[in-house]
């Protein structure tokens, strides 16, 4: 392969530096304009008839509290900078492990019945015989593998309960996060108390625990795709990108079927080892690569022979949804899921036919909108993909029928979680407070380069460009690229609090502190 000279190399990830903070200053946007900051009633109809209580006002009050007391008070300055930042190893473990037993208790007083997709797994780990769910996993063989492992996890605790699979996507979250601190410890150990504050509040104002699905199912296999990645850019030794890239290629398998598209940090490790290819590390950017490609292909056969030779539930071969059924479905409406395509999907013969109603309804939808009209739809449809700082909690179809109950602590937590809980607004407002948060810190790194963060800025591009061609329409799908999200603003926290500090130096006496 032809070496790309340095400069090039410089100019492809500063474009791709440029197109990445594009995205996030559109995203930024759309966080801070979303309905769900709005005090009092809100007006879209996501959130249509709900409104923020007290508890936003004190939310409020609270935050600009501490702001003003940190930027004015030297002594609530200086407590503060000794509670969370001297001490911010063990304040921060404190807040994660205080998040984790949050989520603990809001499982024990929920885990309700979820709808759309994993109600249909978790319904057919007690039918098999459903022509209803026969038909579902035929054309969604997607979710056949989920449910398989579903199965395997309902076999070993004998039981199929909601609560149980609540559980276990607690789990899931702890061996994420464990492994999200183990890679940032690894490329910048000076960031691990902004991971562990990070991680902790992402955990706070995640509700999507209580939806066992492929969304938080493929979280720990993401990350630790990044942590391997992060062993070979650390420790670029020849045992070590064996070792790494087996591990990945295995990784990346697994993770396809579970969730195909989750894969994207992985197109992203083989682009930036592509374009930075150097004489010196030609043999180990090429060992990595075969030894990612090899096992990928080793495992991926293993895995297909097993799904294709189940016989847990009976499907209806070559009934699979074809991409471009996804792709059509991704300019109708706000880029969502269109019940009239599924329909149509249902009543064709075969896949030859889906594929050609498909294209044939996506020519016509893009013929219709022109081209500064399709610029227009990309727009709004971001922000349907990305504003939310829920990632569309109960915005899908059929999420949950449940209504707040019981008493105490049991109804009060329903009461910000369940549809018409008179404090489901203010759940939405400090979440988005979250994002909005979160989404700035990454905003504001740019200055921070590196190959490793190059990884994972052309993971979220690639997710964003992902999200714009197929169905997307709400942020839950960006459940899947967290990982990436989760690590880049750990990393960046730092750089983003000198770059503040730096802006805003006028406003203090003190000489300015690393």
């Amino acid at each position: 392969m032809k070496n790309v000279h340095p400069n090039n190399i410089n100019k492809i990830l500063s474009i791709l530096n440029g197109v990445f903070t594009t995205f996030m200053l559109i995203t930024l946007y759309f966080a801070i304009t979303s309905p769900n900051l709005t005090l009092g009633d809100t007006v879209s109809k996501q959130t249509i008839g709900e409104s923020t209580t007290w508890v936003t006002i004190l939310f409020v009050l609270m935050i600009a509290s501490v702001t003003i007391g940190t930027a004015v008070i030297p002594n609530f300055r200086a407590y503060f900078r000794w509670v969370f930042i001297k001490n911010g190893l063990v304040t921060g473990t404190g807040a994660l492990l205080l998040s984790f037993l949050m989520q603990l208790i809001v499982i024990l007083n929920t885990h309700p019945a979820i709808g759309f997709d994993p109600g249909a797994i978790h319904d057919a780990l007690t039918n098999t015989t459903s022509a209803d769910l026969i038909s579902y996993y035929s054309y969604n063989t997607n979710n056949l593998p989920l449910l398989l492992l579903q199965h395997l996890i309902s076999m070993i605790t004998n039981t199929s309960s909601w609560l149980m699979f609540d559980l276990i996507n607690l789990l899931l979250l702890a061996i994420t996060t464990l492994i999200n601190i183990l890679t940032v410890m690894i490329i910048d150990r000076s960031s691990i108390k902004a991971a562990l504050y990070l991680h902790a509040f992402w955990l706070s104002v995640f509700p999507m625990v209580l939806v066992p699905y492929s969304d938080v199912f493929v979280l720990p296999l993401v990350s630790a795709t990044l942590f391997l990645y992060a062993l070979t850019c650390k420790w670029p030794k020849y045992p070590m990108i064996i070792f790494t890239g087996v591990g990945i290629g295995m990784l990346v398998s697994c993770t396809y079927f579970i969730k195909p598209s989750a894969i994207i940090p992985l197109v992203a490790i083989i682009i930036i080892e592509v374009i930075t290819f150097k004489t010196v590390n030609t043999m180990k950017k090429l060992l990595l690569l075969v030894a990612i490609f090899v096992a990928l292909g080793v495992t991926y056969t293993g895995l297909h022979n097993v799904v294709t030779q189940q016989t847990y539930i009976r499907i209806q071969k070559n009934r699979t949804l074809p991409a471009i059924h996804f792709i059509s479905m991704g300019v109708s409406g706000d880029g969502g899921y269109n019940a009239a395509d599924a329909l149509a999907m249902a009543k064709m013969k075969s896949q030859n036919d889906m594929r050609h109603y498909s294209w044939i309804k996506f020519k016509n939808r893009i013929g219709s909108k022109g081209f500064v009209g399709y610029l227009r739809f990309l727009v709004h449809k971001h922000n349907k993909n990305t504003a939310d700082g829920t990632f569309g909690w109960l915005i899908e179809g059929h999420f949950m029928n449940v209504q707040p109950s019981g008493r105490g602590l049991q109804r009060t937590i329903q009461e910000f979680l369940y549809p018409t809980g008179i404090h489901l607004a203010d759940f939405r407002y400090i979440a988005q407070v979250w994002w909005i948060s979160f989404l700035g810190i990454i905003f504001l790194g740019w200055r921070q380069k590196g190959k490793y963060f190059s990884v994972l800025r052309l993971s979220i591009v690639g997710a964003f460009c992902y999200l714009l061609i197929f169905e997307g329409g709400r942020s839950r799908y960006l459940i899947q690229f967290l990982p990436s999200f989760l690590l880049l603003a750990s990393l960046l926290f730092r750089p983003t609090v000198a770059l503040i500090k730096e802006k805003s130096a006028w406003m203090y006496d003190e000489k300015i502190k690393e």
